[in-house]
């Protein structure tokens, strides 16, 4: 992400949601904080792919992407919300949250501690643009970090972030932007904060070539680092004390959420681990 801007991929995931949660052909999918989370260009963006859909050749590469990542979007956060609500953890630590509006969105979050941690750049916009939602389900608590100077230990000790009891980790859209090094130091520290209970969602990419993806990515400055196989994941989760228990992809959210019928397959390369200590 460009130095002092929020990040333009938590941006356009966001963008994914708001498009899928009035997108009649997505009914079992809702995310009402997404719009009121967005910046004010992104909104009309969103408006005019509503109300326009692709027109031109521009457009149906741009907005025809995000229609497309709409339907992965919507599969991807159903299945995570789920694993939220069966980790049933009295902490929630959302690692990256960038534009992520479970807190206030998610009934299975009342009485739990949520912990959204963040670059400052973002998360300030977030803060600014809060107000506009209805007051948190969850206790949430923003925490701000940078890397380059700070510990994720350090910011959640200070947060109030407590180690002796099961926490339940969020690592939605950040892991293929870090290198292997950085990722498995976060890992590390996640390891040692986590009580036995704990659980640890963490979304990832297997290699692909898609092009068009990888470009988009490119372009806006936060390009895709890291890739992984499940063996991998797994191998560095368990180096961490966390065990996999379910390692799922695309084609197995979509018929879970909607019998098969969500156009999904340019998401064939997204994959989510669940694992516990």
């Amino acid at each position: 992400m460009k130095p002092g801007h929020e990040s333009m991929t938590a941006v356009l995931v966001c963008m994914g949601r708001a498009l899928a949660d009035r997108d009649p052909a997505l009914p079992y999918f809702s995310d009402p904080t997404a719009y009121a989370l967005l910046p004010v260009d992104a909104r009309v963006r969103v408006e005019r792919v509503r109300s326009e859909g692709t027109k031109g050749l521009r457009s149906a590469i741009e907005d025809g992407f995000l229609m497309r990542q709409s339907k992965i979007m919507a599969a991807r956060t159903l299945h995570i919300d789920r694993a939220i609500a069966e980790a049933s953890a009295p902490q929630l630590v959302i690692l990256g949250a960038g534009l992520d509006g479970r807190a206030w969105r998610m009934p299975e979050l009342a009485n739990v501690s949520v912990f959204e941690v963040d670059h400052p750049a973002t998360q300030g916009e977030k803060r600014n643009r809060v107000p506009e939602l209805p007051p948190a389900i969850g206790d949430v608590t923003f925490v701000p970090v940078d890397f380059e100077r700070e510990s994720l230990a350090t910011v959640l000790d200070r947060a109030g972030h407590d180690r002796a009891v099961p926490t339940c980790w969020i690592w939605e859209g950040v892991v293929m932007y870090l290198t292997r090094d950085a990722m498995h130091a976060t890992l590390a520290d996640v390891g040692r904060r986590s009580a036995p209970g704990s659980t640890l969602i963490v979304n990832y990419h297997t290699a692909h070539r898609r092009f068009v993806a990888r470009l988009i990515l490119r372009l806006i400055g936060e390009p895709q680092i890291s890739a992984w196989s499940p063996e991998e994941m797994s191998a560095d989760l368990r180096s961490a004390r966390f065990v996999v228990r379910e390692d799922t992809g695309m084609g197995d959210w979509n018929q879970r959420f909607a019998q098969g019928q969500a156009n999904v397959t340019r998401g064939s390369y997204m994959r989510i681990a669940i694992a516990r200590t």
